[in-house]
């Protein structure tokens, strides 16, 4: 039987081989590739990296969460108790896009509104992809979208972003960790409780 010291050796010198045999395929590719060499010697993946059929989420404690919300954003919804019906009052989502569908924003003036806009655009992005960096001109469609576009002061209200967001037009934005816990109130407030 072999050492510990003879396993990590040999592990150690089939990972460059087996990185290199991956590094051409996707992640979802690379999961698959993986889970069918396994099969060979009659193993599985462990079961909190086993991926479903049909692109459904990995995660088996969040089967509501479905096509489109990447994982990091689905463990994020089961942290803070929001629900995928929740997240349907807000956003249109689908296995390629999720879009914001939300007509207003719930604060009353317009600088705020322009705050919580940006605030959800970053959370469309993290749902999406798990990051949380976004292009202005997406947060500037949405401030039109939802009646919180004032040109000649929109570039003073995104100064107000205080520790929401970071970055700039130019470069782009990104949501920080109290931006993201903003994007869980607003769309509390944007969406009705789930049914039960």
């Amino acid at each position: 039987m072999a050492t510990e010291d003879q396993i990590l050796k040999a592990v150690a010198g089939a990972t460059p081989k087996l990185v290199q045999l991956l590094t051409s395929l996707t992640p979802e590719g690379r999961q698959r590739a993986i889970a069918s060499a396994l099969m060979v010697f009659g193993e599985s993946l462990p079961q909190g990296t086993r991926q479903k059929d049909k692109g459904e989420d990995m995660d088996t404690d969040t089967p509501a969460t479905g096509e489109g919300i990447c994982q990091k954003a689905a463990a994020w919804m089961k942290k803070n108790n929001l629900s995928r019906e929740q997240l349907e009052h807000v956003f249109s989502i689908d296995r390629n896009s999720i879009d914001v569908i939300a007509s207003k924003m719930p604060q009353k003036t317009v600088s705020k509104q322009v705050v919580q806009a940006y605030v959800i655009c970053g959370v469309a992005a993290f749902l999406k992809a798990g990051e949380l960096a976004f292009a202005d001109k997406d947060a500037r469609t949405l401030c039109e979208k939802v009646g919180a576009y004032d040109q000649a002061n929109h570039a003073t209200y995104t100064k107000r972003f205080g520790n929401l967001i970071t970055g700039s037009k130019d470069s782009g934005w990104k949501l920080t960790n109290p931006g993201l816990s903003e994007g869980v109130k607003i769309i509390k407030e944007l969406a009705p409780e789930p049914t039960t």
